[in-house]
């Protein structure tokens, strides 16, 4: 066994101890803010000007004048993140298996030659030609990623894990993505679908486990213990003590109901499930559950319960300071766990509007009554050298 994460599996081991123990903390006693979109890179200003003077419709409910606010943003590499303390993570991913299928973005041809000479390469080392899911938003139009493989966001993470142990418990929301997005000027023929069929979530699986030691993955067959189902789990006693999950992560999926329905059935008979999904709060599977605006008598009751909770505490990119307000108060009095935004930071351009606990991104949960404090969700600042 490699020595660098040997380490690993001794814990994984005192885990499961620590676990049948069940005495202190637990993690849905806690909350965590992480990023939307974790990956992402702005398109370029110059692609946004095309839009506008084409005036672009990549759907019904997206035009120019409302998609462009909502992708200008950023994210600081996922390493840099992780130094700031976020714990929560969404990565996009697109099926590739072949390797290419995404290399040649179209909207690169919808700029003048002048202009693309001026921009940095989207895909300086090549990564798109090489085999395996992809990480970007969306094929053609939003494409700059800071790890477009994911096997390389997820090395990020690991590599950062095992130089910094004892974190808290981080976790990777999955969202697949098959569509395809009408071309910007009519320029290109966009790339086609990638369908995320059950050979894409073996596929996953494997890119996962080719990345984590075992010891490193909560699964749900961890979490259900004893029970009769990962559902019945949290709602007797709430998810493991948060002590048994320094140092792993944790694979949500972050998906429609029709994928959350696919992968059940990848996982229904031969194959164990590795991510964990979101259905409906009495089906037997679910453990946490999705609630992207922040109504918080509604998601407190389910905190109560025992399910984590997913919001977002922004949205759109168009939200004014009031509504941002308002929203983000919301997100954290509602009990929610899992709290994304786009402004881990203020964005000079809008204003001083950030998402942050006055201790950082992660505290105790006010909505349930447990015996965590501060010193619960602190790190050691010590890093492995």
């Amino acid at each position: 066994m490699d020595r660098r994460y040997a380490w690993l599996v001794g814990m994984g081991l005192w885990a499961g101890t620590a676990m049948a123990e069940s005495a202190g903390v637990r993690l849905n006693e806690v909350q965590f803010i992480g990023t939307h979109n974790s990956y992402h890179v702005a398109p370029d200003a110059a692609l946004f000007r095309r839009m506008y003077e084409t005036n672009y419709v990549e759907s019904a409910d997206w035009p120019a004048k409302r998609l462009v606010p909502a992708l200008d943003y950023s994210h600081p590499p996922l390493e840099v993140q992780l130094d700031t303390g976020l714990r929560v993570f969404e990565l996009d991913l697109h099926d590739d298996p072949e390797g290419g299928r995404f290399a040649d973005p179209g909207f690169l041809k919808a700029l003048s030659p002048e202009v693309t000479a001026k921009l940095a390469p989207v895909d300086p080392a090549g990564e798109l030609r090489k085999p395996g899911m992809k990480v970007f938003h969306a094929a053609d139009t939003d494409v700059r990623s800071r790890c477009l493989r994911f096997t390389r966001c997820l090395e990020i993470i690991r590599d950062w894990s095992a130089a910094h142990p004892e974190h808290l418990p981080v976790f990777v929301q999955i969202e697949t993505k098959e569509g395809s997005k009408p071309p910007v000027a009519d320029a290109y023929v966009p790339a086609p679908p990638a369908p995320f069929g059950p050979e894409a979530w073996g596929r996953l699986h494997t890119e996962i486990e080719a990345v984590f030691p075992p010891a490193q993955i909560v699964r749900p067959a961890e979490v259900q213990g004893g029970h009769a189902s990962v559902n019945a789990a949290v709602r007797a006693g709430g998810w493991p003590a948060l002590k048994s999950l320094r140092g792993r992560v944790i694979f949500l999926l972050l998906d429609d109901p029709g994928k959350q329905d696919a992968y059940a059935a990848f996982t229904a008979k031969d194959v164990a499930p590795l991510l964990f999904v979101s259905r409906t709060p009495d089906d037997p599977r679910t453990a946490w559950l999705i609630r992207p605006k922040p109504k918080a008598r509604q998601i407190e009751a389910l905190v109560k319960q025992g399910f984590l909770v997913y919001t977002r505490a922004d949205a759109g990119g168009e939200d004014t300071d009031l509504n941002k307000e308002a929203r983000r108060r919301e997100a954290f009095t509602s009990g929610s766990q899992l709290i994304s935004t786009d402004y881990p930071r203020p964005d000079p351009r809008s204003g001083p509007h950030e998402v942050r606990f006055p201790s950082g991104f992660a505290r105790c949960n006010p909505v349930l009554k447990s015996p965590c404090d501060a010193k619960d969700v602190q790190e050691s600042p010590k890093k492995r050298e």
